[in-house]
């Protein structure tokens, strides 16, 4: 006896419940903390959706190799209902990723339920509504979904697409509704707004309506056959019709600005040198390493800020299940629904097989998601009916018991390990915290509680951290390189130290991605101090400098000295200490200009030569400023050393002309650096 329509529509609903509050839990539990600081990328479109807050949006923003603008709307709407934060940030990425969970179950009904027969049996009802919960369970747990759906950046929204653009899709061809055909074709332009890899999604959804269509015209043996073709063919065209109009702002863009639509994918194509028999092993290795990281462990993604580094994307349990439900819908082929899962994971996937700077790569293969999920489910339910089917011995009362009991069991374990490995390995891990550039999120936070008096030194490995700029100056992208804050002085301590006035009530904040070495926090008598838990510290020193240059290289920079420190013992490096003072910024100058030193034989010829980055840029430079820079030389054991050799290099331009230079360069004599330089850090 079959159960009452009633009670099935009941068991849809608490899977819709249990799929989203699996989601939501693993989406917004501890979204505040993990991941810790802000990664580039989501500073990166945070910066364009203050762009878009003052008036300057666009349906592309051209930085960053190119982008989708959609994502840096949304983020502005979110800007202006809760203020800019890295929970802003990251919450529109965690709502798609719930609203993809539940477009799986969705998706799930409108494949399997909503096409069983209206007298089919509990058995086929408990099969497709298996396939249906564990389709929408096992997006809900998986590592990498969750992993993108806590990450502020636009990826996430290709899977929300999807899998609405999908479920759409199949609900207008179960009821052969022209509304659903729009509805459908509105979610794939949509999608096209958001991510490069959703331009792959009407080649995928384009040859399987046509190929279905063929098929059908053809009178190939189909499970499912087009019933109306004619209604078919009118649908399809809706369903483009709307996309394209939906797409056409976006169009236009591309159309008046050719360039911007390959740009992005140009950077990374297997093609960029042509056609060959190398690109062909390329791609084909490109092919296997994103292959494998689905179900090979040890072999994913390797990127921390993209995955825990070398996790699969399944378990070995559920790749199994994988495994088995690709097995089965390739020995299911011509029915449709399987048909069309297979082609939405090849077609999709195959944006990673073309650009292969990087393999295996998880964020190119997003595209794959919802879909891929069915596979495990499938699987799950073949091997349950499987089993019940061939314990005779059991009750029916039994039979279902264990069937849904292990059922649980296969939903509960990746959901454990998804938990540890997220919450518990990942998120806490230091390496974690210096990938996602906790360090500036952790001064930034700090000097929310502590304002800076006046003048502010940051330390950072990128000049004008994006991390940084937009939490504490939120300037938008235009007005990045143009927009400066007087008392916010940006260097880079594992070059250079700023030596400001002790008047000037000075505070510098250190990063851990960019720490003095020990031996010149030694010299100039740097103390660190951690803050906000230890990714940033604040740093004192009482090393000031009051002589004026010896020799000035240009309007704006004259040297005060020049230190040697010889290396003790043979074969190490000695060290070379710059002291700098300065008249103002060059504001036009943005590249760090080159400090090239050398030491000297008698006869002023050189022995060896090293050249660096001043960690100081010159749009830092300040009136009456003075700072420090280092660099370390290898040291001839045999040749007598009597001199140094210095001259300043500008990007891209000749070298400096101090007065009585050659070629830029200055002869300086060695000095016995005990006489100038105590390790009190005092000159």
């Amino acid at each position: 006896m079959n159960t009452s329509a009633a009670h099935r529509q009941r068991l849809l609903w608490l899977g819709f419940f249990i799929v989203l509050v699996t989601a939501a839990f693993f989406r917004l539990w501890q979204l505040h903390a993990i991941p810790p600081g802000l990664f580039g990328d989501e500073a990166a479109d945070a910066l364009d959706a203050l762009d878009v807050l003052a008036g300057r949006g666009q349906v592309f923003f051209p930085g960053n190799f190119g982008r989708e603008g959609l994502h840096m709307w949304i983020l502005a709407g979110v800007f202006k209902l809760m203020g800019l934060m890295p929970y802003a940030i990251r919450l529109p990425s965690a709502i798609a990723g719930i609203i993809t969970a539940l477009g799986a179950y969705w998706l799930g009904h409108e494949l399997f339920i909503a096409r069983l027969p209206g007298d089919a049996d509990d058995r086929a009802f408990r099969t497709a509504w298996l396939i249906t919960l564990g389709a929408g369970l096992f997006t809900a747990l998986s590592y990498w979904h969750i992993h993108f759906s806590r990450f502020g950046i636009r990826g996430v929204f290709t899977t929300m697409m999807a899998a609405l653009t999908m479920a759409a899709l199949w609900r207008a061809l179960n009821r052969h509704s022209r509304g659903w055909w729009a509805a459908a074709g509105l979610f794939m332009g949509i999608g096209a707004h958001f991510y490069t890899a959703s331009r792959f999604i009407p080649l995928f959804v384009g040859l399987f309506l046509g190929g279905w269509l063929l098929l059908s015209l053809l009178h190939v043996r189909l499970s499912d056959r087009i019933a109306h073709p004619k209604n078919f063919i009118i649908g399809g065209i809706i369903f483009f019709g709307v996309s394209a109009l939906v797409f056409a702002p976006l169009g236009v863009y591309f159309l008046t600005h050719p360039g911007s639509f390959t740009q992005r994918a140009g950077e990374v194509s297997a093609f960029q040198n042509g056609f060959s028999i190398a690109t062909l092993k390329i791609i084909s290795k490109a092919a296997a390493l994103n292959l494998l990281q689905f179900i090979w462990p040890g072999h994913g993604d390797m990127a921390r800020f993209y995955n825990l580094p070398g996790r699969a994307v399944f378990t070995p349990l559920i790749a199994l299940l994988a495994l088995l439900g690709i097995g089965n819908s390739i020995k299911n082929w011509r029915h449709p629904v399987y048909s069309f899962l297979l082609l939405w994971f090849l077609i999709m996937v195959s944006p990673a097989f073309l650009a292969v700077d990087r393999a295996p790569t998880l964020p190119r293969v997003l595209g794959v998601i919802p879909g891929v999920f069915f596979f495990p489910a499938i699987g799950l339910a073949v091997v349950l009916n499987w089993l019940t089917d061939h314990l005779t011995g059991l009750s029916p009362r039994a039979k279902a018991t264990l069937f849904w009991g292990m059922a649980a069991l296969a939903f509960l374990l990746p959901g454990t390990l998804t938990y540890r490995d997220y919450f518990l390995r990942w998120g806490p891990a230091p390496e974690t915290a210096d990938a996602y550039e906790a360090d500036m999120t952790s001064a930034w936070r700090w000097l929310e509680a502590y304002p800076a008096p006046q003048q502010l030194y940051m330390s950072a490995d990128m000049y004008k951290h994006l991390s940084f700029i937009v939490l504490y100056e939120q300037a938008p992208t235009t007005e990045f390189f143009t927009r400066r804050d007087p008392n916010l002085h940006w260097f880079d301590a594992r070059r250079a130290w700023p030596l400001p006035r002790p008047d000037s009530d000075p505070t510098i904040i250190v990063g851990d991605s960019a720490m003095p070495p020990p031996d010149i926090q030694e010299l100039l008598n740097i103390h660190l101090t951690p803050i906000d838990g230890g990714a940033a510290y604040q740093a004192i020193t009482d090393s000031y400098v009051e002589e004026e240059p010896s020799i000035w290289f240009n309007e704006q920079l004259g040297l005060i000295d020049q230190i040697v420190i010889p290396p003790q013992g043979h074969g190490k490096e000695g060290l070379i200490l710059q002291i700098w003072r300065t008249r103002g910024p060059v504001v036009d100058e943005i590249p760090p200009y080159q400090i090239q030193s050398a030491l000297t034989r008698p006869d002023g010829s050189q022995l060896v030569q090293i050249s660096d980055e001043m960690g100081m840029r010159p749009p830092e430079w300040e009136q009456d400023g003075v700072f420090v820079t280092w660099q370390r030389i290898p040291w001839p054991d045999d040749a007598q050393v009597t001199g140094t050799a210095l001259r300043v290099v500008p990007h891209n331009q000749p070298p400096l002309q101090p007065p009585g230079g050659q070629d830029g360069w200055i002869q300086r004599p060695l000095t016995d650096w005990r006489a100038v330089f105590t390790p009190s850090g005092n000159k």
